[in-house]
Parts: C-alpha cells; sequence; structure tokens
C-alpha cells in the first residue's frame, strides 16, 4: 500500500524541466526534452543546433531530424515568436524534419510553423520515422 505522500501529486515548482537536448543517433538527429523555458534558453538551443546542422550538411547532402516534443509544455508568447522567426532560416531543401507531438490539437497548431517542403507533424514515432527514411 502506498501512503498519502508517495500518491500526490508533484506541485508545478517540483517538477523539474529539462531544456531541450540534441543527440547525434546513426540515422538521424534527436531532439526531445520538455521545451524551452526563456528567451536565452531558446537562442542558445538554436544556436547549437544551428552549428550542428552545418556540419552534418558537410558530410551529407540534407540533414535528417526528429523533434521529439511529445514531453514539451507550451512556450512562452515571447519564446514562441522567436521559434516562429527562427525555423524559416533553419532548414534548407534537402532537409527533412519530422515533429512528434501529443495530439491531434497540437499537430495542426504545429504544422503551421513548418514549410512542408521539408517538414511534417506526426503522433507516432514509427511515422515520425518512416518520414525521415522516405
Amino acid at each position: 500500500m502506498f501512503s498519502a505522500d508517495e500518491l500526490r501529486r508533484p506541485s508545478l515548482s517540483e517538477i523539474t524541466i529539462m531544456p531541450l537536448t540534441i543527440e547525434i543517433l546513426p540515422y538521424y538527429l534527436l531532439v526531445s526534452g520538455d521545451g524551452l523555458g526563456s528567451l536565452s534558453e531558446a537562442q542558445q538551443h538554436f544556436r547549437d543546433l544551428s552549428a550542428l546542422l552545418v556540419t552534418e550538411r558537410k558530410a551529407a547532402k540534407g540533414v535528417r531530424l526528429l523533434i521529439d516534443l511529445q514531453r514539451a509544455r507550451p512556450h512562452s508568447p515571447e519564446v514562441a515568436a522567436h521559434i516562429e522567426r527562427v525555423l524559416p532560416m533553419l532548414y534548407r531543401e534537402g532537409d527533412r524534419v519530422a515533429v512528434l507531438v501529443q495530439n491531434t490539437s497540437i499537430k495542426v497548431g504545429t504544422k503551421t510553423s513548418h514549410n512542408p517542403l521539408y517538414s511534417d507533424v506526426f503522433l507516432s514515432r514509427e511515422a515520425a520515422e518512416a518520414y525521415l527514411s522516405g
């Protein structure tokens, strides 16, 4: 049996927010985490990602990137505006970007900020990985 303390939900202040991390996997780059909590965090993340994309493009015609936002929290308006400004400059022709989200309503909203020429939004990792391999 569990005690009341073991069953209680953590308060928002007790939940650790993990910023987005970037991993180099054999067939694609993986960005995952809880989201970007501040404008400075967003700026640093996109500087790091941009530098990595430049390096990866030297080795291949385009990059393959899976952005797993299933655990991500909504961004502040300031962070969201920064993301909207950066995304069009980040990706190139020949890239393939799969964005993984929690549900259909988030999927619809996310699609509006991604160029369908090189990006799509998915609810399952299997579908996202299939898109990247195509």
